[in-house]
């Protein structure tokens, strides 16, 4: 249901790109959708228009492109607590700057922590899926003080693969690299076939080699390759080279969240990728696993 105008105790908030994850989302939680009109002027500042003053509100917003959403957020955010709200909760199924979680380098800011401080400031929960953790192993690490979930769409995967006749035999899930290890794990264990996990150098932000383990045998598999984020699309194509070299009969590939243009299916497909499936939380033309009732579960608990 689609909020106009008026007050109420609860609703659903997207914007415009989430629009269709947002309905979902809304329809699964039994709440009334508004979604935020944006206006953008010549200089780049943002203008955010709401109608209703909700006690509480379940804001929804994928953060891939983050820095413009951002700022929005803290807009709209700030404009609902000044009306009165009294618990906002971000359901954001990509969350942002996670990845910089140390000071790799002398002066690099630590942006997942900044990051953390910022949002913990404006929300009361935060609802993500698959957060591109590495050594932060808590969420609620990064959001002092606030309550946080992290959740894992592994086993939607996997089911979506036992759909596509994983479980008769002859799959093989694989990870690009180790840190993927715990994601692949479950995905294989929820489609009921071995995983892999290769090593991954990167050199440079598209500058990525990919290997398997010495003496893997992928010989007339099908090989789904799984990753939580793919953005350049490097990193798949890497992995798709390898496994073919190890003998692999078909390609697949799952990005939980898919950031990268969608000409670059076009390279995948060049590279042997009979077909890549994404979640749905972020908008992209292969959405395919609905993350709406996970995310719900979770908004509910």
């Amino acid at each position: 249901m689609m909020l106009e105008v008026g007050t109420v105790p609860q609703m659903l908030v997207g914007f415009p790109e989430g629009r269709i994850f947002a309905g979902r989302l809304a329809e699964e939680l039994g709440l009334p959708l508004a979604v935020a009109d944006l206006h953008r002027f010549p200089d780049g500042e943002s203008l955010v228009r709401l109608p209703g003053s909700p006690r509480q509100a379940v804001i929804v917003r994928a953060l891939d492109r983050p820095n413009d959403k951002l700022v929005e957020l803290h807009l709209l955010a700030g404009a609902l607590r000044e009306r009165g709200a009294e618990r906002l909760t971000l359901v954001a199924p990509y969350l942002a700057y996670m990845r910089q979680d140390i000071e790799f380098n002398p002066g690099e800011v630590v942006s997942q922590r900044i990051l953390g401080r910022w949002l913990a400031g404006l929300f009361d929960r935060i609802v993500t899926v698959e957060p591109h953790l590495h050594r932060t192993h808590d969420l609620a690490e990064v959001f002092p003080g606030r309550e946080a979930v992290a959740l894992t769409a592994a086993p939607l995967v996997g089911q979506w693969a036992a759909g596509q006749g994983a479980a008769a035999g002859g799959w093989v899930v694989l990870g690009p690299d180790e840190e993927a290890e715990p994601l692949i794990a479950a995905v294989a264990a929820a489609a009921g076939v071995r995983g892999i996990c290769g090593r991954k150098v990167r050199r440079g932000d598209r500058d990525v080699t990919c290997s398997l383990p010495p003496g893997t045998d992928l010989g007339g598999r099908t090989v789904l390759i799984v990753d939580d984020v793919v953005s350049s699309g490097g990193t798949l194509l890497e992995a798709a080279r390898a496994a073919r070299a190890a003998g692999a009969g078909r390609l697949l590939a799952c990005g939980i969240h898919a950031l990268f243009p969608e000409e670059m299916l076009a390279r995948f497909q060049a590279a042997g990728i009979e077909r890549f499936v994404s979640g749905d939380g972020v908008a992209h033309v292969t959405n395919t696993i609905a993350l709406s009732g996970l995310v719900a579960g979770a908004v509910r608990a």
